[in-house]
């Protein structure tokens, strides 16, 4: 298993393009024989299915730190999404057996940088390749450092290795332990104060402050974070350090408190006025009232005068 970023730049007189033709020109007559003794040995010492499963668990819930380790959980449309990681994948390799897995940076085109990952099933004669991008752009789309590069193009690198190892061994086999591992990492009910304690300290030395954490979550107060909180936590903490999410993605910052208000009243309706609370309401109101009695007077006494004349002429 190996990972090798050369194809990011030249090293010595090797470049990206000449790496690639050699790549194209397909495996050696030595790296054939290597390949077919391998097999041979795979096909002489079959993996025992029960003995994997044994280890693979035991393996993956050995530890708490090692259990938060092995799931990883991003945030998308406003909803999580999670899954078995590149330690999980790394340890069910090396319970797995009989395989042979590994990881290169492909191509690098000024936005993106390419990696794949393949992983060689020799017994069943089964083999993958699996290629994935990372941007290495920020968000003024400005290209990052040689450092972030060479950073990006190895997180890129870990995600094709899980994703070929993962096609390669079944779904069946890591779901069990990636449940286990979930269980272990959060831990029990009865001890969450402590857990949501040190998840919070983990995350702050990722440069995570509670802030976020709170916002992230829709949390008014660090006591309201639930088990299934704290598990996302995990999930996300492990994320981040495997290069799968960027720390102002899976966590944002909150909004300033002052902008939040001031946007909240401008867009609260302006008030209607209340005339009652006029100290001049109950002055003018008693006037129109006055003006109206005035104005209705003499046709009410018309109006009563017409018929008594009338009646005379009868």
């Amino acid at each position: 298993m190996s990972t090798d970023n050369a194809a990011l730049a030249k090293i010595g007189d090797v470049s990206s393009e000449e790496v690639r033709a050699t790549r194209a020109a397909g495996p050696s007559a030595m790296e054939v024989a290597e390949i077919e003794s391998q097999i041979a040995t795979a096909k002489r010492y079959p993996r025992d299915i029960k003995r994997f499963k044994a280890e693979l668990m035991s393996m993956a819930t050995i530890d708490e730190e090692t259990a938060a380790s092995c799931y990883y959980a991003l945030p998308r449309d406003g909803k999580k999404i999670d899954g078995p990681s590149v330690r999980l994948a790394e340890i069910a390799l090396s319970c797995y057996g009989n395989c042979l897995a590994q990881a290169d940076v492909d191509s690098e085109d000024g936005r993106f940088v390419y990696a794949v990952g393949a992983c060689r099933d020799l017994e069943r004669n089964i083999a993958v390749r699996v290629r994935v991008r990372r941007r290495i752009t920020d968000k003024r789309g400005q290209k990052y450092g040689d450092d972030m590069i060479a950073v990006t193009a190895n997180a890129a690198c870990s995600v094709a290795l899980r994703n070929a190892i993962f096609r390669v061994v079944p779904a069946a086999y890591i779901k069990p332990a990636f449940d286990a591992a979930k269980a272990v990492a959060v831990g029990r009910a009865e001890g969450l104060a402590n857990k949501r304690a040190e998840v919070l300290r983990r995350l702050a030395k990722m440069g995570v402050d509670e802030a976020r954490v709170l916002h992230r979550l829709d949390r008014r107060s660090v006591e309201d974070i639930t088990v299934d909180d704290v598990g996302l936590l995990i999930g996300l903490g492990t994320a981040i350090h495997d290069g799968e999410v960027e720390l102002d993605t899976a966590f944002p910052a909150p909004p300033d408190p002052k902008k939040r208000a001031a946007a909240a009243v401008e867009a609260a309706p302006a008030p209607v006025p209340d005339e009652s609370q006029d100290p001049d309401f109950a002055r003018r109101q008693e006037a129109a009232i006055a003006a109206l009695g005035s104005d209705s007077s003499p046709a009410g006494d018309t109006a009563a005068a017409a018929p008594a004349k009338k009646s005379n002429l009868f």
